[in-house]
């Protein structure tokens, strides 16, 4: 069962891969790997996605998830995802 800092992190992997191709692209997760490393407490959460390697077909994401209270992060989730890229048909 996906936790909510996973999804936060699955979609921000996927958005950050997003950026590196065109407007008619989709990038569905093919893996991921997420460790919960403290309860998600605070105000808000944030989800960092970066590149780690841009591929033609398969790209590479770190994933970090945070819990902010008061205006401080913590480090609640990290993780690392493949994703595959996929042309859709023009419409």
């Amino acid at each position: 069962m996906a936790s909510p800092p996973s999804a936060i992190a699955d979609s921000a992997g996927g958005y950050a891969a997003l950026t590196l191709f065109p407007e008619n692209t989709e990038v569905p997760t093919v893996e991921y790997k997420i460790n919960l490393l403290s309860p998600a407490v605070g105000d808000q959460a944030e989800a960092v996605g970066t590149v780690l390697r841009p591929g033609r077909t398969l790209t590479v994401c770190r994933l970090e998830v945070f819990g902010v209270q008061d205006g401080r992060p913590k480090l609640v989730a990290a993780g690392q995802q493949t994703l595959i890229r996929v042309d859709s048909p023009a419409a």
